[in-house]
């Protein structure tokens, strides 16, 4: 990468990679303002299980991959 590129060409690499990230975000907020389709959202283990993990942290004192307040691999 040491070869230094013209202005022009600079202004046409970013164009090239900006232009598809500027096209699908636009495209996800439309969806989601004007169609109304609602946020995705990733599935965690706190939507099923939430209460009895926050209960066993707040008992406990622990988390998940540590023992003895240090975590695991340690």
């Amino acid at each position: 990468m040491s070869s230094q590129l013209s202005p022009q060409a600079r202004r046409w690499r970013v164009i090239i990679f900006t232009l598809p990230i500027i096209g699908a975000t636009s495209f996800v907020l439309y969806k989601r303002l004007i169609l109304g389709e609602p946020r995705r959202r990733l599935p965690t283990d706190l939507d099923r299980h939430g209460n009895e993990k926050v209960a066993a942290i707040l008992t406990t004192g622990e988390r998940k991959g540590e023992q003895g307040g240090r975590p695991t691999g340690v």
